[in-house]
Order: C-alpha cells, then sequence, then structure tokens
C-alpha cells in the first residue's frame, strides 16, 4: 500500500502536536504553534505534511516554501530564525523489524518529496534534521548532498546532586563554581520580560561581532507566548539584584535544550558557568534525562562547551537544489554575494 500525504490545516493542531509527542524526532519546533510562530516571521509558506498507509499515520515533515524572483526555495527549518533542527518525525517504527522499519521509512520519505516536487517544484531544497534521526540514507538515495553536523548532550537519567554534577566537569568550570558559591547571585526562572532581555542580549553581541543576527524579540516572545507553559523557559542569573546573563531554554519533557542566550559577561563572575549549571540543575529537578548544548560545529564555541564533559551527537544536514542554483550558489561563494536570495542558500549551525 503506498502512502498518501496530506497537508494538515489548523483544525488538526490537536492531532499534529499528538503526533509530535509520539514521535523520537519531535521538537519543541514541530508543534503546531512553533511551526505557525516561524511562517510568520520568516515570511514563508507552511506546509506540515502528514504521510498516511491507509488510515494510520507514520510521519510528518514541515516544509517551509521561500520565493525569491523566479525561485522556489524549501527549508526545514526556515533560515534566519536561529532554529536548530526540524525535518522529518516518523511515527510509530521502533516496533518494527529492521526491513519493514527502513521500507516504511523510504516510502514516507520519497512520498513527502513527490508531493514536493509536483506541489512546489524547488530549486534548491535544504533541511536539517534532529539527532534522533538517525537514518540519513533516504535523502542519499535521493539525490541530496548529505552531510553530518554535531551537537553535545549530557546525560543526567542518573540524577547527579550537586556536587556530583560539577565533578564531571573539567577542572576550569569545577574551580570557577565552586569558588563562586560565596557570591550573592541568584539564578531563577524568569518571565516574558526576561525572554525579551536575553534575546535582545543575544542580538547586541551578534552586531557587536559585525554579524547578522538570526532570530528577533517578536519571534522569541510569540513562542514563549504560544507554546504550552514551561516549554520555553528563561533562566536568569542575577548579581546584587541586577540582571548578568541567561539563556532560553527549551522543554519536551525527554530534553531540556540551552536554545539561546550566554552571551558574554565582562565581569569577574563565571556568569555563564553558573547559568549553564543551574540549567542542569533544572533538568535533574524536572526529572529530564537529557540536557542539550545545542551544537557542537563551530571550534571556538566548542571549546567551552566541551569542559562540562558532554557526548556528541550526529544529526544531519541535506541539501539538493538544480544546476541553474548550483551555479548560483557557486557564484555567491567566489564572489561572497550579500543578496537576499543567497544569503539563505547555507544555514549556518553553531
Amino acid at each position: 500500500m503506498s502512502i498518501r500525504v496530506s497537508v494538515a490545516d489548523p483544525s488538526e493542531q490537536e492531532t499534529w502536536n499528538r503526533y509530535v509527542d509520539r514521535s523520537p524526532q519531535g521538537t519543541v519546533f514541530h508543534r503546531y504553534e512553533a511551526l505557525e510562530c516561524l511562517r510568520n516571521h520568516s515570511g514563508a509558506t507552511l506546509y506540515p505534511l502528514v504521510g498516511y498507509k491507509g488510515n494510520h499515520p507514520v510521519g510528518i515533515f514541515p516544509v517551509f516554501e521561500l520565493n525569491s524572483g523566479p525561485f522556489s526555495l524549501v527549508f526545514s527549518p526556515p533560515y534566519e530564525l536561529g532554529i536548530p533542527n526540524l525535518g522529518p518525525a516518523l511515527l510509530d517504527m521502533d516496533q518494527m523489524k529492521q526491513r519493514k522499519q527502513e521500507k516504511r521509512h523510504l516510502r514516507f520519505f520519497e512520498s513527502c518529496l513527490e508531493w514536493i516536487d509536483e506541489e512546489i517544484d524547488p530549486q534548491y531544497t535544504y533541511v536539517e534534521t534532529d539527532w534522533h534521526y538517525e537514518d540519513a540514507r533516504p535523502f542519499a538515495w535521493n539525490d541530496f548532498d548529505v552531510s553530518p553536523a554535531y551537537t553535545y548532550v549530557i546525560p543526567l537519567a542518573d540524577r547527579p546532586d550537586e556536587e556530583e554534577l560539577i565533578g564531571r566537569f573539567s577542572q576550569n568550570p569545577r574551580r570557577l563554581i565552586r569558588d563562586a558559591q560565596d557570591r550573592d547571585y541568584s539564578v531563577d526562572v524568569g518571565d516574558r520580560d526576561d525572554v525579551a532581555w536575553i534575546t535582545q542580549s543575544v542580538i547586541d553581541r551578534y552586531e557587536e561581532q559585525d554579524r547578522t543576527p538570526h532570530l528577533s524579540v517578536d519571534f522569541v516572545t510569540e513562542l514563549y507566548d504560544r507554546l504550552p507553559e514551561g516549554t520555553v523557559r528563561p533562566l536568569v542569573l542575577s548579581l546584587d539584584g541586577e540582571r548578568v546573563t541567561g539563556n532560553i531554554l527549551t522543554d519536551t519533557g525527554d530534553r531540556i535544550r540551552h536554545w539561546q542566550g550566554g552571551a558574554r559577561v565582562d565581569m569577574d563572575l563565571p556568569a555563564n558557568e553558573l547559568v549553564e549549571w543551574h540549567g542542569m540543575l533544572n533538568a535533574i529537578e524536572r526529572d529530564v534525562p537529557i540536557y542539550e548544548l545545542v551544537g557542537a560545529n563551530t571550534r571556538r564555541i566548542t571549546t567551552w562547551k566541551a569542559k562540562f564533559s558532554p557526548e556528541t551527537r550526529t544529526y544531519y544536514s541535506a541539501k539538493r537544489s538544480t544546476m541553474s542554483m548550483e551555479m548560483a550558489e557557486s557564484l555567491y561563494v567566489n564572489l561572497r554575494d550579500s543578496s537576499e536570495l543567497l544569503s539563505r542558500l547555507s544555514p549556518a549551525t553553531n
């Protein structure tokens, strides 16, 4: 039996979100409310694709169409919003034997691809999967250029206490965190205003480095407003009653991710080390088994993250383009053209 692909509409939001919750690859950003936020702030058209075998759902694949002049571009996730991963999320395949699982997976993916080609006919397609999406062969078998990318996770299922957790870090953060315990600082879960403040701090840091920010305050606060309470959670470190730094965490119940934040602080308090440690303690308190330090692809940044002794996980970026778009991208690389179209072609991850 073939896989039938349809587009979920807003009336099916609850059903879609149940699929997200059931899928090992489902993330905060797969939720229907989050997808609508991505649509609102990317200027893209959203297609939440659902694959069915008969009446049984086998997977979801949210994609976004962007148009620049004569070109149609498809992204999952859309670029320039700081979203680390999206892509396909599979349903009810873990209990299948390997042969049947691979067959169902491939048919679902190729049916979605057929829908995309028939309805959008893009010249360029770019997908970044979640690290739970372990088999990227369907992309490679359908003419995508597939590349591995990396992120860091810290397993916390054994629920270490504060000192046990510190003891797992390298020498430098162990010393810094222990030495800071007599300082008058606090780390607390914040509110919407703190979400906006942390986001603006990240934006300011990008601009100080002459880099283009990949998110906006309006986008992140809309996510905070629309997703279930506690899904987007600001963690704020204050010293003597004044905000110093903070992280924006996302929480799916089985994984907490440090998504945004951690702008450099010029002071003698190890503020970012402390707020990261408290983020992990927050995960332990909520009985969440994984804390993710999103992104392990930039050497300068990994040097800082690695001192918390994380484990690496692999996810995949997959790109497919027509000959004309390959020529345009090659021209961009050679000339460093900063046009709006070409700046979208290679989403960057930390």
